[in-house]
Order: structure tokens, then C-alpha cells, then sequence
């Protein structure tokens, strides 16, 4: 009897000596299974993570480039406002000594003539420069696409060629105007000293003017219509100050010019 109930408590040992061998088989196999399962969740997390990452670092640059885009576009339209201020000013400057020249209220010089030229050319070369730079701008406006944070941008790019264009057509215009005023300047010098050569042989042996009646005729004349002349010294005298600030202009931009040849 003992040793058949041995060999049955042996039988039941292997049968669970099996069974929990199975057990620990599963258990391996559930481990593994984890394992498996949360190094995919694990690597699926840190896919999400640099996603996440990646996008804000884009998001981040396409907001600087647009600040960067902004901030060129800002100083482009600081520059054009200055250029068009400035045209507009030596326009009116040189309009108006035109007309006054064309009316015979004042006379031309050859200094007048260079300071607005030298003033023309500065400006023509802020424009040139402006100009250059217009592409440039408008690729990198361009890059920022359908997420462009600008507004105005594709308005911009379709009306800047045309004002620049349009402001190019004023700079030759102005440039045509000065020339023909520098002909007449020179015009003007050559009869000036014609004028005073005759002066010279148009008084008599006692040293007064032949035609006295002509000339107190004049001065009745000039008498007779003060308003209309204190008019007309009132704008000769706008007229000079405008003369004076570009001549200033054209000492100033001689004297910068001298200074960087000294520099050199």
C-alpha cells in the first residue's frame, strides 16, 4: 500500500511539475508579449514626440521667417516713402523755378541747375538700389506661400514693378526738365554779360542815362503795382529758400564725398 501511494504522489508531483512548467512557459511568452507591446508603444510615443517637436520647430521658423520677411518689407517701405517724399519736394522745387523762369519773375543759375541735379542723382541711386532689391524681397515673399502671414503681399507684388517703373519715368522726366534749364542757365549768363558790356556805352558824357523819361516810366510802372510785387517778393523769396536748402544739400554731399576720399 505505502508504495502504491508513493508512486501516486509521484505521479501527481510530475503531473503538476508539468503544469507549472506550462505555466512558466506562458508566463515567459506574456512577458515577451509586454515587451514586444510596449517597445512598440515606447518607440510609437517618441515617433509622436518628435512629430510634435518637428512641427513646432517649423511653425517656430516659418514665424521667424515671416518676421524677418516683415521686417525687410518694413525698411523697403521706409525707403520708398523716403524716395517719393524727396522726388516729390525737388519736383515741386524745379516745377516751380520753371514757371517762374518761363514768367520772367527770376533768373536761372548754374548753381541752382547742379544742386538739384545732385540732389536727382542721389535719389536716383536710392532708387536703383531699391529697385535691385525689390526681387529679392519679392522671392522671399514668394517662399512663405499660401500660409503667408502679410496680408497685402500679392497686391505688393503686382503693383511695386509698375510704381517703380512709374517712378523712373519721373526721375528722366526731371532729368530732361534740369537740362533744358541748363541751357537756359547758360542762355541767361551769355546775355547777362552781353547786357552789361551795352550798359557800359549807355550813359552820356556826364554820367547820367540817356532816356531818363524811359526809365522814370519804369519806376512809375513798378509803383503803380505794389501788391502784385510784394506778391512776387514773397515767392522769389520761397523760391530762395528752397535754393538754399538743396544749395546746402550740395555742400553737405560735397563735403561727405571728401571725406571718404580723405578716409581712402
Amino acid at each position: 500500500i505505502n508504495g502504491k501511494s508513493l508512486r501516486q504522489q509521484l505521479y501527481e508531483l510530475k503531473v503538476k511539475t508539468h503544469a507549472l512548467r506550462n505555466d512558466l512557459v506562458s508566463i515567459r511568452r506574456m512577458q515577451q508579449s509586454l515587451q514586444e507591446n510596449f517597445k512598440v508603444q515606447l518607440e510609437d510615443a517618441n515617433k509622436k514626440i518628435e512629430d510634435y517637436i518637428l512641427r513646432l520647430y517649423r511653425i517656430e521658423t516659418r514665424s521667424e521667417q515671416c518676421r524677418t520677411v516683415e521686417n525687410e518689407l518694413d525698411l523697403y517701405m521706409i525707403n520708398s516713402t523716403k524716395i517719393d517724399h524727396d522726388l516729390e519736394d525737388l519736383e515741386a522745387s524745379v516745377e516751380e523755378l520753371q514757371n517762374d523762369v518761363k514768367s520772367k519773375q527770376c533768373y536761372v543759375t548754374m548753381n541752382d541747375v547742379e544742386s538739384f541735379a545732385l540732389v536727382l542723382s542721389t535719389i536716383s541711386r536710392s532708387l536703383v538700389d531699391l529697385k535691385a532689391s525689390f526681387p529679392v524681397l519679392r522671392e522671399k515673399i514668394s517662399s512663405l506661400g499660401q500660409q503667408s502671414c502679410l496680408n497685402e503681399d500679392q497686391k505688393f507684388l503686382q503693383e511695386e514693378p509698375e510704381r517703380l517703373d512709374y517712378t523712373i519715368k519721373k526721375c528722366k522726366r526731371l532729368t530732361t526738365m534740369l537740362y533744358q534749364l541748363k541751357r537756359l542757365a547758360i542762355n541767361q549768363e551769355q546775355k547777362s554779360v552781353s547786357i552789361k558790356s551795352r550798359c557800359r556805352f549807355s550813359f552820356g558824357s556826364n554820367g547820367k542815362p540817356t532816356d531818363r523819361k524811359r526809365l522814370l516810366e519804369q519806376i512809375e510802372s513798378v509803383t503803380q503795382n505794389s501788391d502784385g510785387r510784394l506778391k512776387a517778393i514773397e515767392k522769389a523769396e520761397k523760391l530762395r529758400e528752397h535754393r538754399l536748402h538743396y544749395a546746402n544739400q550740395l555742400d553737405l554731399l560735397k563735403q561727405m564725398k571728401y571725406n571718404s576720399e580723405q578716409q581712402v
